[in-house]
């Protein structure tokens, strides 16, 4: 990356805080105000445990998916695409940059059964309930 390119990606980002300290009011935002949480839903079926998360134009080399028998921790980057150059904002709801999303497992399920699955935008997350053998923190693979 040219210096050129990393000045241009220095002034997005400065302006996403500027535009972001404005909106709050003049507040300047926290380390939990720069990571932003997509939409969750956390079910349970007969048999399983599931969490759907909204990625949408999120490439799953980008996620990282980790799980233990209590929580579901979901992290990564979502890239700009509005294209380089300068912009002023006039609407500003689409959330770029990194994000973080703890989900407790609100039922016993096996981290050793968890799968991953990216489609149409959607994170989906499914665990088989019932005791899990192991209380490590395990990394889950994202299939298409």
């Amino acid at each position: 990356m040219s210096k050129r390119d990393r000045t241009g990606e220095l002034e997005e980002i400065f302006e996403i805080l500027v535009t972001s300290y404005a909106q709050k009011g003049g507040v300047i935002p926290g380390e939990s105000d720069l990571s932003w949480k997509p939409a969750t839903d956390a079910y349970e079926t007969e048999d399983s445990f599931i969490v759907q998360m909204d990625l949408a134009g999120m490439d799953p080399a980008q996620i990282e998916v980790l799980a233990d028998e209590k929580t579901l921790l979901v992290r990564g980057i979502r890239q700009d695409t509005s294209g380089p150059g300068k912009k002023h904002f006039h609407k500003m709801e689409i959330n770029v940059g990194p994000f973080a999303r703890r989900v407790p497992l609100a039922v016993e399920v096996d981290p050793a059964s968890a799968t991953a699955r990216y489609r149409a935008g959607f994170l989906f997350v499914t665990f088989a309930k019932g005791a899990g053998d192991s209380e490590h923190r395990r990394q889950i693979t994202i299939t298409r």
